[in-house]
């Protein structure tokens, strides 16, 4: 026989545990650009071994976004396949993500379109 008391607890204790981890995680640190840096506690993982195909191009000022992993609160670091996108202004060009050792942690800056 279950006792639900006791297993209703246990899942209450696992979940609080899990969002405080989740929130102790990463910290969101503010850069004097307009993208964001993040702290994370954990190196991104390597890109996977297969190579991913780049098609052909959808029009002239469509610009190819590469693969990359994306870190999200929710999920950890993401895997993105690459993909076709315009920019939101025709001089702009895109800047991967960046990864990089720090004290603190690994600090995560997200891609984002610059001038």
């Amino acid at each position: 026989m279950i006792n639900m008391r006791n297993t209703s607890l246990k899942t209450l204790v696992l979940t609080a545990t899990s969002v405080l981890v989740g929130l102790t995680s990463c910290t969101t640190v503010p850069t004097g650009s307009a993208s964001v840096v993040t702290v994370v506690d954990q190196a991104p993982p390597p890109p996977p071994r297969q190579q991913y195909a780049q098609w052909q191009k959808p029009s002239r000022s469509a610009v190819w976004i590469p693969a990359h992993n994306e870190w999200t609160r929710e999920r950890g670091y993401v895997w993105v396949g690459g993909y076709y996108t315009y920019p939101p202004h025709r001089n702009n060009h895109w800047v991967g993500p960046q990864y990089s050792r720090q004290n603190n942690g690994y600090h995560y800056q997200p891609g984002h379109w610059a001038n």
